[in-house]
């Protein structure tokens, strides 16, 4: 005993020196063995390890992308869900606060409902739990590597104890590359099961993505049953209706068929449509952007207003559209020509409908693209093609009823004209998209359509709609031409000009300049973004911004308006900036230049709730 003393009281000595000119902590008492020697300790396993990672491989400047915090808790511990029972601490995510990034709520995993003989039933996370959190990138932001600095705070427990609440750190770098850089997305099974909301920077409560992402927090039932209703709402639209006629010439009006025959016509029709949707779901999931200007491309516009011109003139008689004998022999051995024309026209009118179907088209697809999830972008989007296509079915079936009807004193002819006339004058709308005379020609005035009413008449009564080309003579298939001319003429002067609004507010067509001129007069600033080939944005020209009271109220702002009808480098720029997806969008600046988000409008509203939504903006 008197041996060990003295060394005992030398190593605490000498190690209390070290401490104090070495740096090195002294151990506790616990810590040094019965000869003074410090014992070796081993590292403690930790409770709840947290690491992130990222839906891509990389990220553009002006990108929307998507970060998972992944938690794993040690056997036996679990820790409190978000939201946490009465009294308990959630587990919750801090974002961090980096400029160059805009990050979205974070969206928590649902909790298992535990027994805590405490306080009762509590929502826990047993095991491990992934947190997700949407993200964009600023426009600006330059190509480097960028660390993003996220803090989980939570509470871990077990079932007799509980630890003090903790906060540790989950980085997670990003790597910046610009826009020539290819991106891949990464870790699809762990964001398969995160429902993202809206985007950053987007009003979740007026967003058709908004409402989707709530009827999908539903269950997927009223998920895709939200997706169905829409679909046929969208059938009745004036981007869809006028697809009809090509709906009854492809199934059938002047031929006599079963009603069977033209049931099974129509719903090969619709699957044709349903076709060009589910490739547009899953390109939306694999490539993380939205279909939208595909009626801006002249190689799309060419050929589907040429399929259009051939088909109206076959209707008028003018030739009639048969496949060579050969092949129509050797497809008569798998079902027939008729279903393999409905099945490609079926397509043609996906394309046609596609650009201007509506807020709910563009709402599921946003939240396709953000999701990545092919199987979801698949089925929904067929579920949305088949309610679009419902109305179909039922004006195909019924078209092959009618064309049972006797055929005295002509009228099938009159029909078929009838439908001739409507589809060239459709095809000739959507050329104006690239033939600009035709869209400067058109107006929105009395005058305007009085000429066009003239036209239509002249032409129909010079058109002799009770009989078709081949079987007139020479002479007279002039004059029925003529007529044809006249009345294409007038259906699309009344078409045109109806979408084409006469308003007495000042348009600025450039965003910088707009904005500028805000700044300079304190003024706040309206911007409306709309495309041609845009049904709900011609509505808001010709119903909404022609109202008296809405001019009166907007000439107070800086009105900027923007096309989107063509693609171009600034169309893109504007995308990214104002994370635009799908038209109509109308965003709005107080006078101070700052935009206001909650105002934003993605819709066709009345002059009424136009003069709400403006309400107080000054």
């Amino acid at each position: 005993m008197m041996f060990r003393k003295p060394v005992f009281l030398v190593n605490v000595v000498l190690l209390l020196i070290s401490a104090l000119f070495i740096g090195v902590p002294s151990p506790s008492w616990g810590q040094l063995s019965s000869f003074g020697v410090p014992k070796k300790q081993s590292k403690p396993a930790e409770i709840v390890t947290a690491h992130g990672v990222l839906s891509v491989d990389k990220v553009q400047p002006g990108s929307t992308f998507q970060v998972a915090i992944v938690m794993e808790f040690a056997a036996g511990w679990h820790a409190n869900a978000n939201p946490a029972g009465e009294g308990l601490i959630p587990t919750e995510v801090i974002l961090p606060d980096t400029p160059a990034v805009t990050f979205g709520e974070a969206v928590y995993p649902k909790g298992e409902v535990l027994e805590i003989a405490s306080i009762g039933k509590a929502p826990v996370y047993h095991e491990g739990a992934v947190i997700g959190v949407q993200a964009k990138l600023s426009r600006t932001a330059q190509p480097y590597p960028v660390t993003l600095p996220f803090q989980l705070r939570y509470q871990a427990c077990t079932d007799e104890q509980c630890l003090l609440p903790k906060v540790i750190d989950v980085d997670i770098p990003i790597e910046i590359v610009g826009m020539d850089g290819t991106i891949r997305r990464i870790n699809d099974a762990v964001f398969a099961g995160i429902q993202f909301g809206a985007p950053p920077g987007s009003d979740p409560a007026t967003s058709e993505s908004g409402r989707f992402s709530q009827a999908l927090s539903k269950g997927y039932f009223w998920a895709f049953l939200f997706v169905f209703v829409g679909g046929i709402l969208t059938s009745f639209t004036p981007c869809v209706y006028p697809l009809i006629p090509i709906t009854v010439s492809v199934f059938g009006a002047g031929e006599s068929v079963s009603r069977l025959r033209s049931f099974l016509l129509s719903v090969t029709y619709v699957l044709g449509i349903a076709l060009i949707y589910s490739i547009l779901g899953v390109a939306a999931a694999k490539t993380g952007a939205v279909f939208g200007n595909v009626m801006a491309n002249p190689f799309v516009i060419i050929p589907i207003c040429g399929i259009l011109a051939a088909l109206g003139l076959s209707m008028l008689g003018v030739f009639e559209i048969r496949l060579p004998y050969a092949l129509q022999n050797k497809l008569n051995t798998v079902g027939g020509t008729g279903f393999a024309g409905a099945f490609a026209m079926g397509t043609v009118a996906g394309f046609i409908a596609a650009p201007c179907t509506g807020p709910v088209l563009v709402g599921v697809l946003s939240h396709v693209a953000t999701t990545g999830s092919v199987f979801l972008g698949f089925w929904l989007l067929l579920t949305y093609a088949l309610g679009m296509g419902l109305l179909f079915i039922v004006i195909g079936t019924f078209s092959g009823v009618i064309s049972a009807l006797p055929r005295s004193g002509g009228w099938m002819y009159i029909l078929e004209n009838v439908f001739g006339v409507v589809i060239i004058a459709v095809a000739l709308y959507f050329l104006k998209e690239i033939i600009e005379p035709l869209r400067a020609f058109l107006r929105h005035s009395a005058g305007f359509f009085a000429i066009a009413g003239v036209l239509l008449l002249v032409g129909v009564l010079l058109g002799k709609f009770t009989q078709r080309f081949k079987d007139l003579p020479h002479l007279v298939q002039l004059r029925k031409a003529f007529g044809i001319l006249l009345a294409v003429v007038g259906l699309y002067m009344f078409i045109g000009g109806f979408t084409t609004a006469e308003s007495n507010l000042d348009w600025i067509a450039d965003e910088a300049q707009g904005l500028e001129l805000a700044r300079r007069e304190g003024k706040p600033v309206m911007l409306d973004f709309y495309a041609t080939w845009c049904g709900a944005c011609n509505e808001l020209d010709h119903k909404t911004y022609s109202d008296s009271a809405v001019q009166s109220r907007l000439s107070q702002f800086v009105n900027v308006k923007l096309d989107f009808s063509r693609n171009s480098d600034e169309i893109k720029r504007l995308q990214e900036k104002y994370n635009i997806v799908g038209l109509p969008v109308v965003i709005f600046f107080d006078s101070k230049g700052n935009q206001l988000k909650k105002k934003r409008l993605e819709k066709f509203i009345e002059p009424k709730d136009f003069l709400a939504l403006v309400e107080g903006i000054d």
